[in-house]
């Protein structure tokens, strides 16, 4: 350890405050924070256990709001995802195109006509979304861009948006790490640098909780579909 890896502390500090006020964006942003300080097979690994600390702590502070039956389905697909995702990552799938996917998702679902009903999913559902999640967290790293358009509506209100996509994104990462050390990935050789990236995740998580208490349900929505907007203009970017 060095004086240097306190600098690791302030990208997640941020990433972590933005996640806690909006529900999305901090892992994308920090996804993008990383590839400047890791090569790019050591970043996903640690993206996903910077991101997995996060959730727990935020799934935490919040825990009263969690939607537990959607999370129990969700759950239940997350192992095959996991698994799925593993054997695509040795093929040679098109990353662009998951992205672009996913970008096309996010601006259907903030710019669909108000008449058109909202984007809702039945609880058992959720395990088909798990199993679509898990198997994109393996593949492109953040997965809170995909969850995101799921949670834009109206019988959920914003302490239980961000505290069940935080669990559902827990879990995500959850199942990655075991995915991880059987591709042969080796956590202890960056164990500083990931201590103090969980640790700025940890203090911006507890701020940005505070802020989220305190503003409207109206502001939040503006937020979250700005976060959205801003994520898949990146999905879009680094696609091309």
């Amino acid at each position: 350890m060095n004086l240097t890896h306190l600098l690791f502390i302030l990208p997640t500090l941020f990433t972590g405050f933005i996640s806690s006020i909006s529900g999305m964006g901090g892992g994308a942003i920090l996804l993008g924070i990383l590839t400047t300080m890791f090569p790019i097979r050591t970043l996903v690994p640690i993206h996903g256990i910077v991101q997995l600390s996060a959730n727990i702590s935020r799934s935490w502070m919040l825990r009263g709001f969690i939607k537990k039956k959607m999370t129990l389905w969700f759950l239940i697909g997350t192992p095959l995802g996991a698994y799925l995702g593993t054997l695509l990552l040795k093929q040679n799938i098109s990353e662009r195109t998951l992205k672009l996917l996913i970008a096309g998702l996010i601006l259907f679902v903030v710019f669909k006509p108000k008449k058109m009903p909202q984007f809702k999913l039945r609880e058992w559902q959720f395990s088909i979304l798990g199993i679509l999640a898990s198997a994109l967290g393996i593949l492109i790293g953040s997965v809170g861009p995909f969850l995101a358009p799921f949670f834009l509506r109206d019988d959920i209100n914003k302490e239980e948006l961000v505290a069940t996509k935080s669990t559902f994104q827990m879990i995500v990462h959850l199942v990655k790490i075991p995915s991880f050390l059987a591709l042969g990935f080796n956590y202890m050789d960056y164990k500083w640098e990931t201590l103090f990236l969980v640790i700025g995740a940890l203090l911006g998580n507890f701020i940005g909780i505070a802020v989220l208490k305190k503003i409207n349900k109206s502001l939040f929505v503006i937020i979250f579909k700005v976060s959205l907007l801003l994520a898949a203009a990146r999905l879009i970017y680094s696609s091309f």
